[in-house]
């Protein structure tokens, strides 16, 4: 996704972050790279000695819970910048 939204979304925003376009594409793009961040954070949390111990966390469930509801946030948005980009008619442009 990352050529399209480079090459179709990027070069226009904040111009018309209004329309559903681009802002479904730019909400997308901005969710999933928060969550894939945190999801990271907690692998190297739970599985390596990577981070210091002062970063790492102890109760993982509520963390992992948190970013289970974040992907599926990605996933829908996902979905509704699929139908908007390639679904014909289904919106008005």
């Amino acid at each position: 996704m990352i050529p399209s939204f480079r090459v179709h979304v990027f070069p226009r925003i904040p111009g018309r972050l209004g329309k559903a376009y681009y802002a479904l594409a730019t909400t997308h793009a901005g969710l999933g790279t928060f969550t894939e961040l945190a999801a990271l954070y907690i692998l190297l949390s739970a599985g390596t000695q990577v981070l210091p111990g002062k970063l790492r966390i102890t109760k993982y469930k509520p963390w992992m819970r948190s970013v289970l509801v974040l992907w599926w946030g990605v996933l829908f948005l996902g979905i509704a910048t699929y139908t908007r980009w390639y679904v014909p008619g289904l919106f008005r442009k």
